[in-house]
Formats: structure tokens, sequence, C-alpha cells
């Protein structure tokens, strides 16, 4: 590699590279100051906690991870790491891949209710944004009586378990949603590059571009996030149904409706959701706050689902917001952890009808 003054080498020495990259991380600090977000305490607090628990998830997957020759699997979203209004219920276990190579993802199904593979093309902080390529429930998939599964991911036809790639595939995102994540067991996954290539060192190309991409990235999700944040919040109490196409187009999730509402809670009030669940293969309701993150649902309780809710004599669900539990024999009680306003989330999987809440 050559050090002329063009070259990524001589971005590094010259401090060129990391200037940009502290120049943007400055300007993703103006998106969110400029996000017209709630400016109380604990959410001028969480948006800032936002930002740097973004700028590390990125870095972990794409500084560390990001190199599609060699291939890992990285948790993208868990308890302090989240983004795009999470499900508690989720574990999501991410790849980077290039759409013209092949790759050999194995492991075992675990416990969770539901799993599935998507490859997605492009990316948030992309022009084009993000599109999905494939999306594969993996109990399609040929499995071990002990439930091992290989699957080849790639752009040539293969027997058995195959998944098409295209040119434009980025990630591969595995996703296994349970009713107790905590204490049922997650599946077990490995990814390589199918190629007789040696491991190749780090470089001065990988490292330029991996500061680009992370802080492309942040701003993207940054401005992604926030424009559907400020309508939500916009439309006080109006609930927001998600468009299944567009929801098949950028999360593959073809059979999930989502449903969302900015709620507000004045000292001494309460807010109230009642609905009659459909038959569905999974639902679950969440509170987030403006920055697109769950709240603590390690230490309180911020969600429910349809295996742990409480359901009244005629089958309907009453969920209660308020700052303290009102004890109610058949509610369900979630807890908005100090903050006046912030997101409801609910998802139907798979339902025979979409009731609004």
């Amino acid at each position: 590699m050559t050090d002329d003054e063009n070259s990524p080498l001589s971005d590094l020495v010259s401090g060129r590279a990391w200037k940009i990259f502290c120049e943007e991380l400055a300007a993703a600090g103006e998106d969110l100051l400029s996000s017209e977000g709630p400016r109380g305490p604990i959410d001028r607090a969480e948006g800032h906690r936002y930002l740097t628990r973004v700028l590390r998830g990125l870095l972990e997957q794409i500084m560390e991870g990001g190199d599609a020759r060699q291939p890992v699997f990285f948790e993208s979203l868990h308890e302090t790491l989240k983004s795009g209004w999470d499900n508690p219920d989720n574990v999501h276990t991410n790849a980077y891949v290039n759409g013209d190579w092949e790759y050999r993802i194995s492991g075992t199904r675990g416990g969770a209710h539901y799993m599935t593979i998507a490859v997605y093309g492009g990316s948030l902080g992309r022009e084009g944004g993000r599109r999905t390529v494939a999306y594969v429930d993996v109990d399609d998939l040929d499995r071990d009586p002990d439930g091992r599964f290989e699957v080849i991911l790639g752009p040539r036809r293969r027997t058995g378990n195959w998944i098409e790639s295209a040119p434009d595939a980025t990630t591969v995102m595995v996703r296994q949603t349970f009713w107790n994540k905590e204490s049922e067991e997650h599946a077990h996954l490995t990814i390589e590059r199918i190629t007789d290539d040696p491991p190749v060192p780090i470089d001065p190309d990988f490292v330029v571009s991996a500061l680009r991409r992370t802080t492309r990235a942040l701003r993207g999700t940054n401005r992604t996030f926030f424009d559907y944040a400020r309508r939500f919040r916009e439309a006080r109490g109006e609930v927001y149904q998600s468009e299944p196409t567009r929801s098949a187009q950028l999360l593959g999730i073809a059979d999930m409706r989502y449903l969302s509402a900015w709620w507000h809670l004045p000292e001494g009030h309460a807010v109230v959701i009642d609905v009659q669940p459909p038959a569905c293969r999974y639902w679950g309701l969440v509170l987030s706050n403006f920055w697109g993150e769950s709240f603590d649902y390690r230490r309180h309780r911020v969600h429910v689902n349809q295996r742990h809710a409480r359901h009244s004599a005629d089958g309907s669900v009453r969920i209660v917001i308020s700052r303290a539990d009102p004890g109610l024999a058949h509610a369900n009680w979630l807890d908005p952890c100090g903050h006046d306003e912030g997101l409801w989330t609910l998802r139907w999987l798979e339902a025979d009808a979409h009731p609004v809440p």
C-alpha cells in the first residue's frame, strides 16, 4: 500500500480520518438536539445515552464485525442497546455479508417461539435505504432431530437448505421471539464464508471505511427513527397502523402488523388501553421513549405479551399505564419509569384480524 496524500493510510497518519469521524459525531449530536423530542430531564438524559449506546453498538458491529470476508454473529439489540422501538421479547443476531459470496449458517434451533432469518440489502444510512432480500422461517428448514440445522446463503442455487442472496445484500439478521427470553434456551449460531482464502489482517482501508460506515449508519438511523418519532408525538392519541407492504419491504415480516400511539400522563391520571386480541401466533405491547428505546425491562414491568397477560372473562385485555400499580385484578399494569409521555407499540403476528385498541 502506498502512502500517497489520498490514500487511507495517509488519512490515518495525518489524523484526517479521525477528524472527520469526530465531526460526524458532533453532527449526530445536533441531530438529537434538533429532533423536537421531549425536553424533560429523563428524556434528555436518555437521548444522550442513546447516542452512546448506538455508537458503541455500531463500532462493535462495523469495526469489529463488519468485514464480510470474515463474518461473525453479534447481538445487535439487547438490554443496553436499543433502537427502532425494540421488542423486549426478541433477540436479534446480525452478521455482515457480501451478496456475491456464499456463506454457511449453522446452529441449534433453541426454544424460541418464533425464529426467522432475514437478509437485507442496502442500509438505513445509504441513499435508497434498506430493503428485504429474503425472509425465512427457520421452522421451514430441514433440521436434525436435536434441532440442529445448516443453511447456505448465496447467489448459486444449492440442494437442501438454501437462501438466495442478491448483489446488494449486506446483512443477515436472525430474530428469535420468546415468551420469556431470560429463562428459555437461545439459539447457538455460527456463520462462515465458504472459501479457501486464509484470514486477512486489518488494514488502513478497512479502518477508514469502518469509521465512515459507523457515522453514516448512526446519522441514518437517527434521521429515520427521529422522523417517525416526531410524527407519532404530533398525532397524540391517534393510533398509527403500519402499512404491510412497507413493513415487508423494510423489515421482511409480511405477517406482522404494528400499531403505535403516543401517550401523555398528567399527574394523578392513568392511560387505559382496552383491546380484544385476535387469534394470532404472537402479540405483545411495550412502552418506549422518543428515541426508539423500550423502557428498562430489566428492572421494571414495561411490556406484556399474550402468554403472560391477564385476560378478562370475555378474553379482552386491559392495560393500565400509571405511576403506581392500581392493583386491579384483571388489568395489566405497566410502569412508565418516570416518564410523562412516550410511545406504546402493539404487535400482531400472523393474526386473523388487526383490532385497534
